[in-house]
């Protein structure tokens, strides 16, 4: 059974044997932070032949349950491993306690701990509040889903950290007894896993503390909409939104709290979902004891995340498309976060956007709305074709399919070399923006988001370089 409680140091001494379900880096970085206690480590993995044995006393295939849990005092769960996997069910039969990653951290750290989480906007706003902490804080760190293990810092002696929690990781652990959290925002994603918006809702929840009178929780308002329960009447939780105490405002760009008002305008990223980001991680700041300048100061120099609507350096490019921007932002796993990247365009905006991969669970109809308003050119590739092409084809505008990503580079060079042309024929001044925000996971043709990404920067500085 999982643990319904962080255990003690003093409990986890009497643990000797322990099982990492599931490797990757979170499982390794477990597995290291457990052989450093002198702890006998095992893994059970679907692909045992890729493992860092070094790490691992044995390592076995995860379909043998019995011989994995052999011995075995207590197992780690990485958070993408099912909760029906067959060792968990055989794990809670034998009463073995089960820990996630985050919660074994947790064990250890001492200090403050900021937690984020939300369907979209969790890197980036873990990234930007721990920019925003380090004025305050220098020896801040972030880690969590962003891609640091929690395991793999947690013993240092670190006044706060920021941890980005996914909702398998929320889901996997107990009260993890958080300083502050946020919950951004909830929309359509990994029900494959959750099967209903108010599980995903659930597992989002368990970040809060509310219990805590000390913890502060901020929430976007439409959260509430998916839960099983009303909002709830607490001085601890706090909502970010339109007509909340913490909102935004454009023209000019301002974010707006219980206590102060901060100008806005020269903050890097653009686009209202940016802005809103942006009032969450001041918020949080503001709830650890930052005060107004030493925030302020810091809002310029926040250079946003790699993959992330991020801008191709035009200088790599061949000046005769200076006119053209590429946008890579290979990090929109899911149609909500693509939307919100867009956000910003308008029709009569010229703009080719490139959309591809694995599609989640989620309605197409949103983007079909969107994409009627922009009347933009559409570039297609991998799995999404056969999930998304039949809806697509019945809007009647501009569609192209592909089977891989170099091929889709190929048509669009052909379609910015027309419209170079037409647009110099009638002496247009408005450039052009190539966005690709694919929607989908990226597992179809790629190893992770991040090889998508740098994949997409290869193709566009070999063809327009």
């Amino acid at each position: 059974m999982f643990s319904d409680s962080i255990p003690s140091p003093s409990d986890l001494q009497n643990l000797h044997s322990f099982l990492i379900l599931g490797g990757g880096s979170s499982g390794d970085s477990a597995a290291k932070l457990l052989r450093s206690l002198g702890k006998k480590v095992n893994l059970a993995d679907r692909s045992p032949e890729k493992a860092n044995r070094e790490l691992y006393t044995n390592v076995l295939s995860d379909n043998v349950p019995h011989e994995s849990l052999q011995g075995i005092d207590c197992l780690i769960k990485s958070p993408g491993i099912l909760p029906n996997h067959p060792i968990l069910e055989m794990a809670k039969n034998k009463q073995i306690p089960i820990l996630s990653e985050i919660s074994l951290g947790r064990i250890f750290f001492k200090g403050k701990i900021i937690g984020i989480t939300g369907t979209d906007g969790k890197s980036t706003t873990t990234a930007l509040t721990f920019h925003l902490l380090q004025k305050k804080f220098p020896n801040a760190k972030m880690g969590g889903n962003i891609g640091v293990p929690f395991t793999s810092f947690c013993r240092e002696d670190i006044e706060i950290v920021v941890l980005e929690l996914s909702s398998y990781q929320l889901e996997d652990s107990p009260n993890l007894k958080l300083t502050s959290s946020a919950i951004l925002n909830l929309a359509s994603d990994h029900l494959e896993r959750h099967k209903t918006m108010g599980n995903y809702a659930l597992a989002k929840w368990k970040i809060q503390n509310l219990d805590d009178t000390h913890h502060n929780c901020f929430v976007n308002p439409n959260f509430f909409n998916y839960t099983p329960f009303p909002k709830p009447i607490s001085d601890q939780l706090h909502l970010i939104g339109e007509g909340e105490s913490y909102f935004i405002s454009q023209n000019p760009n301002q974010i707006l709290t219980k206590t102060n008002v901060y100008d806005a305008k020269n903050f890097p990223l653009k686009g209202k979902h940016n802005l809103m980001n942006l009032c969450f991680a001041i918020a949080l700041c503001e709830s650890v004891g930052m005060n107004k300048d030493d925030i302020e100061s810091q809002l310029e120099t926040f250079q946003g995340l790699p993959h992330r609507f991020q801008s191709i350096p035009t200088e790599s490019l061949n000046p005769k498309y200076k006119h053209i921007r590429f946008i890579n932002d290979s990090k929109s796993t899911n149609l909500h976060s693509m939307l919100s990247g867009i956000s910003g365009f308008q029709k009569g905006n010229p703009l080719y956007l490139i959309l591809g991969g694995i599609p989640k669970v989620e309605p197409l109809e949103p983007f079909l709305h969107r994409w009627k308003e922009l009347e933009c050119p559409l570039y297609v590739f991998g799995k999404a074709i056969e999930v998304w092409k039949e809806e697509l084809n019945h809007v009647g505008l501009p569609v192209f399919y592909f089977d891989d990503l170099p091929s889709v580079l190929e048509k669009v060079k052909i379609d910015v070399t027309q419209w170079i042309v037409e647009r110099d024929r009638k002496s247009q001044n408005l450039p052009l923006t190539v966005i690709f925000s694919p929607a989908g996971a990226s597992f179809d043709l790629y190893k992770n988001f991040e090889e998508r990404g740098n994949h997409f920067v290869h193709l566009v500085q070999a063809n327009f370089g």
